[in-house]
């Protein structure tokens, strides 16, 4: 049995961070999305199939020396029929299809028992998911995509199998009003003609399409890790819980370091830096002296030198703050922090930091109020208030008031 993991869309949901990276490459507990799911399926199949089109070739460098991996490029066309329909002349008979940005605790050994099977898991608000309906025997009698008054608290949990019969199905679908191939349209056809059995997902599960089911899912991850220490402790460090500091990094003398948390190779932690319960610091970042850095996931080179704070936070690839550059978390009124998606308002949770993008430089003094994103290549001049979103791009600073500028102008 083979595999296909779709891995083509953009994640516009949860730009910047998407800018310079697909969405099953954002790292979650210290690898990507997509690494999770590898390591979950590869012992189950035969072949893993990745259907990649934007930034493709992030993905290929990863996994190109994976032995079961496989790389199918989306043609023009998007949706996730046609991302199925790419391997229409690579798999045979049965197969799994899983979409790249979940993640997910279930073994998923139960599907091999059946033809056809879709994953369904319950909440508490399905309005915003495919909802699913399912008989007395668990079949799916009906697709419902993001009703109003939903049939059932199951929806669609983006995990599915198939035979070869869904590739003659797609291809009788059409294209839907968002010029997209959809596979929930050929999977109505299918449920017409044959048995589709739901199967209700055991464990966490967790779609990743917006910030905050990013430092969500790195909780999970981190809760199941275990205490690994091989880079250089320095004198009178304290390390509470499980973490894990690789080879070849180094936490520097009167530091605090309190698990779960993950210190990836080639980083310098301290001196007197606190680093709090799950926080990831991807390779060769920095957090110098008196810095503080708690349930955040900070991304590869980043530099944190000196007296600053980064809470609930993701931080890109590349950044660099200046002294003293704090990101506030919490709002003065307790309640849910707001975030902008797709140009819309909407409430995330109660404590939420900065999304920043990659290559952002901070001057001195520099603030952040919660739930903003700053975008890629962001210069933020000293003793700002941010207190909106920064779209790429530009160079902030401070005269009577902010000043928003086109770094290219």
């Amino acid at each position: 049995m083979d595999a296909l993991i779709l891995c083509a869309g953009k994640g516009e949901r949860l730009k910047p961070l998407t800018e310079n990276r697909p969405k099953p490459m954002i790292p979650i507990a210290g690898k990507p999305i997509l690494q999770h799911i590898i390591d979950k399926i590869e012992d189950l199949v035969d072949n893993i199939y990745l259907i990649v089109k934007y930034q493709k070739e992030n993905i290929i460098g990863h996994f190109k020396d994976h032995p079961k991996v496989k790389f199918l490029e989306q043609g023009k066309i998007d949706g996730t029929g046609e991302a199925v329909l790419t391997a229409k002349n690579h798999v045979k008979d049965e197969f799994l299809v899983i979409n790249g940005d979940i993640v997910f605790e279930d073994t998923l050994e139960q599907f091999l028992k059946y033809k056809y099977a879709i994953a369904v898991k319950e909440v508490s608000d399905p309005k915003n998911f495919g909802v699913v309906v399912l008989d007395d025997k668990n079949n799916v009698i009906e697709i419902q995509e993001k009703p109003e008054n939903p049939k059932s608290n199951l929806i669609n949990a983006g995990i599915y199998k198939f035979d070869r019969k869904i590739f003659e199905l797609i291809e009788k679908t059409e294209i839907s009003k968002r010029g997209e191939r959809e596979l929930t349209d050929a999977i109505k056809l299918l449920i017409k003609e044959e048995n589709v059995k739901g199967i209700k997902l055991n464990g966490y599960w967790n779609d990743v399409g917006r910030p905050w089911d990013i430092l969500d899912a790195n909780k999970y991850f981190l809760d199941k890790i275990k205490t690994d220490i091989k880079g250089k402790i320095e004198e009178n460090v304290v390390i509470k819980g499980n973490v894990i500091i690789e080879k070849d990094a180094v936490v520097k003398a009167n530091s605090v370091i309190e698990g779960p948390a993950i210190i990836k190779k080639g980083t310098v932690v301290g001196p007197l830096a606190y680093i709090r319960p799950y926080t990831v610091l991807m390779e060769n970042t920095f957090v110098g002296n008196s810095s503080e850095i708690k349930s955040s996931i900070i991304m590869k080179n980043t530099k944190i030198p000196h007296l600053s704070y980064v809470g609930d936070s993701i931080i890109g690839e590349n950044c660099n703050f200046g002294c003293n550059t704090i990101t506030a978390n919490l709002r003065f009124d307790d309640k849910p922090v707001k975030v902008n998606i797709k140009g819309k308002r909407v409430e995330s949770v109660r404590k939420l930091g900065v999304i920043m993008g990659d290559n952002v430089k901070t001057g001195i003094q520099v603030s952040f109020m919660p739930g903003v994103k700053v975008g890629c290549n962001c210069w933020i001049g000293a003793s700002c208030l941010i207190d909106r979103d920064i779209e790429s791009d530009m160079f902030v600073y401070k005269k009577d008031s902010l000043v928003f500028k086109k770094l290219k102008e």
